[in-house]
């Protein structure tokens, strides 16, 4: 890690895998950065790239309390830090309580309304067609009946906010394999805000993400585009083998969808490929840092940095990309290779945990496989 340097320092929520890579990049360019977390057992916690470490009230489930505590600490903490919350729930707890935590905090995302209209699916979904942006046949829920009746199955229903969903049913989407199936599910999820939508046969190595900072005036400071090619578990999990892509037309949708909402910071757009349609689909977007960051950071779109940059009144753009290097959570790679054949991880690889020079978050997530038990990330 490079020399502190003075300047504001860096708060990084929910510091678990994402926060360790934003924690690590920071930390290059001489950031104090401090975690704060309700679960001690977040591998970011456990790196030299962080210099405090806080356990804070759970967004999700007091976030009144969660706000209190950064004002009444904004002292210690550090008055005019900036904030890198890495999961949805911890956005829009920081979204909601702008207006306080803006007096103590610099926030280098977009205000609520925008962070709400992005993850709103109905929303997302309505804009892209206005936009001419392709995405799977999705459907409303406000006619579980008539949707059940018209939607082609295997079909699925998908939340707008992953957590909440999460947290009850213990699933990221339901897959309905018939009509009784959907209406069920849309029953059980009637209080929140969920779509259906058609399964798309989606081939390996289908899934693509334009990376990106969007500064205050609208300006793409840093973009990249990542290709997904395994995930854990299969199906409906996250990443675990990621490479570098760059796809003009992923680029040039992303950023429509962006500028559509009005919408600056950092994001991941999500699309996959429909081979029956031979277009690159409109997923999902999210208002925030990811799991496998560190892989456009690596490749020379740090955007973190980009954003802290943006955020301290020095704003800088990324250069050139170093393309074709992948990232590899090394767990999740390793148990789904018991599964199959995978792609393999091999050329420059970018490791999601393992850093000679840092090896206290491995030495942690070793730690989390025993009776401790695992720590939650919906990333």
């Amino acid at each position: 890690m490079s020399r502190l340097v003075p300047g504001p320092r860096a708060l990084v929520f929910n510091c678990h895998i994402t926060g360790l890579a934003v924690a690590r990049s920071l930390a290059a360019h001489g950031v104090e950065v401090v975690a704060l977390d309700p679960d001690p057992r977040g591998l970011g916690q456990a790196s030299k790239a962080v210099v405090r470490r806080y356990a804070c009230p759970n967004p999700l489930e007091a976030e009144t309390a969660f706000a209190d505590f950064l004002v009444e600490r904004a002292d210690e903490l550090g008055r005019g830090a900036v904030l890198f919350p890495t999961n949805d729930e911890w956005v829009l707890a920081v979204a909601r309580n702008r207006k306080r935590l803006a007096e103590c905090y610099r926030i280098p995302f977009s205000e609520l309304a925008a962070v709400d209209a992005v993850l709103d699916k109905r929303q997302l979904y309505a804009k892209a067609e206005r936009l001419g942006i392709p995405i799977p046949r999705t459907y409303s829920l406000a006619d579980p009946a008539g949707t059940a009746r018209a939607i082609r199955y295997p079909a699925i229903v998908k939340p707008a906010e992953q957590r909440r969903f999460y947290d009850r049913f213990g699933v990221k989407v339901f897959r309905a394999e018939n009509a009784s199936e959907l209406v069920r599910f849309a029953h059980q999820a009637a209080d929140l805000t969920c779509v259906a939508q058609e399964i798309v046969d989606v081939p390996a190595g289908g899934f693509y993400s334009l990376c990106s900072y969007v500064g205050p005036n609208g300006e793409v400071r840093g973009a990249f585009v990542g290709r997904k090619l395994e995930q854990y578990p299969e199906g409906f999990g996250t990443g675990c083998l990621v490479v570098g892509d760059q796809v003009a037309d992923i680029v040039e949708r992303g950023t429509a969808i962006l500028r559509e909402f009005g919408y600056h910071g950092i994001s991941e757009v999500e699309f996959i490929f429909d081979p029956e349609r031979n277009e690159h689909l409109l997923l999902d977007v999210n208002p925030r840092v990811w799991k496998w960051i560190a892989l456009p950071i690596a490749s020379g779109v740090d955007l973190p940095w980009l954003a802290y940059s943006e955020a301290i009144g020095k704003p800088a753009s990324a250069g050139a990309i170093r393309d074709g290097l992948r990232w590899i959570y090394e767990r999740d790679y390793a148990l789904l290779s018991r599964e199959r054949r995978l792609f393999a991880a091999t050329g420059d690889v970018v490791n999601a945990v393992w850093d000679p020079d840092d090896p206290g978050p491995f030495a942690q997530l070793i730690a989390n496989e025993g009776p401790g038990g695992k720590y939650y990330c919906a990333c």
